[in-house]
């Protein structure tokens, strides 16, 4: 067998559906030689190494803590799906059991993609938990428990206490070291609305609301109702209320006084009709 026969045995498991080219035939031709199979070579070589990188699925026991240094592992959970965790990362498999797999993420960052059904598995961390509701997501926290958490696909309940984001495809929340969590806000929203989002987290302040209500499109209503919950005073209810509406009107059970005492429940009915108006899918419920 000749090299160039060597070469194509090579190439031939990464082939198309398209017929090699005969090498000998290149080889052949009069003209100045053609650089293009040592390309292919490179690409072929790529591919090889990149293939290398990806890491070896391994699975947990109950209990077992994961630290990853500079490379990272892949964790696979057969009633779960897959959770990759990158370098720099510790965390521990606290629960697995039917209905229930649980993840304690102390600090670093994890890449979730999943099929079991919603409400099945949860990620800790040390200020808020992250409840899968049949999704993809990426989540990074801090040792002083500061996080990020990013939908790829479907939705994430991130909870704290009585606080809670839903956090859908194409969307992110912020955690901050006391355990607060950000409104939901799109990927494609404004850089002015995600700036006075987080201040609007920090402080509660008239002005930072201002800048969101401003900055706000039709498809930040679903930031806009998750403000209800943050708002500090009864007046600040009723300007996210005419914002909100002016984008999605309300139900006609939902009125300004009645957000203005808002609690748990006053704006469910208006929910689905902002889903839609944000472009949004329905979240599903969990067990």
């Amino acid at each position: 067998m000749t090299d160039e026969e060597r070469f194509e045995a090579l190439l031939s498991r990464y082939r198309c559906a398209a017929p090699m080219p005969d090498f000998r035939a290149v080889q052949q031709e009069k003209r100045a030689p053609r650089r293009w199979p040592y390309a292919v070579a490179a690409g072929v070589a790529i591919a090889i190494s990149a293939a290398l990188l990806v890491p070896r699925p391994r699975t947990l026991r109950s209990g077992e803590v994961v630290q990853t240094s500079r490379s990272r592992i892949r964790i696979d959970a057969p009633s779960i799906g897959i959770v990759d965790v990158a370098p720099h990362t510790t965390l521990q498999l606290v629960e697995s059991r039917r209905g229930r797999y649980r993840l304690d993420l102390r600090a670093g960052s994890i890449h979730a993609k999943t099929t079991s059904p919603p409400g099945v598995f949860v990620v800790d961390t040390p200020r808020a938990s992250a409840i899968d509701l049949g999704c993809e997501y990426t989540l990074s926290v801090q040792g002083s428990g500061k996080g990020l958490l990013h939908v790829s696909a479907g939705w994430v309940a991130l909870e704290y206490g009585f606080t809670q984001s839903l956090v859908p495809a194409g969307a992110s929340a912020e955690i901050d070291s006391n355990g607060g969590l950000t409104a939901p806000i799109f990927d494609d929203a404004s850089p002015r609305l995600k700036s006075a989002a987080m201040r609007f987290q920090r402080d509660r302040g008239d002005a930072a609301l201002g800048e969101i209500l401003q900055a706000a499109r039709a498809r930040d209503a679903l930031t806009l109702i998750n403000l209800f919950s943050r708002a500090s005073t009864g007046e600040q209810r009723v300007r996210i209320y005419d914002r909100l509406n002016a984008f999605v009107p309300a139900p006609a059970s939902i009125t300004r006084e009645a957000v203005r005492d808002w609690t748990i429940g006053t704006t469910d009915a208006w929910w689905a009709a902002v889903r839609k108006a944000s472009g949004v899918s329905d979240i599903k419920k969990k067990r």
